[in-house]
């Protein structure tokens, strides 16, 4: 099975990069699909951090540091 590895936002969802497809050997047959893994990365994206910065949530990936601390 072919996979293809998505980073996205954790927050909004949006598309941070998108990998190129890892082919298999059955790559471009017919009834052939490609798995997407999403893997989350940051918090906001900038078009939307705005948005969540008026929610009461930081810009950053909020791993590190505790809510309201940044306030």
């Amino acid at each position: 099975m072919c996979y293809k590895v998505v980073e996205r936002y954790s927050v909004c969802k949006c598309i941070y990069f998108q990998h190129s497809i890892d082919p298999c050997t059955a790559y471009g047959q017919r009834g052939h699909s490609i798995q997407e893994k999403t893997v989350l990365v940051g918090y906001v994206c900038s078009r939307h951090s705005s948005r969540a910065s008026n929610a009461g949530h930081g810009p950053d990936s909020g791993y590190a540091s505790n809510k309201g601390s940044y306030r």
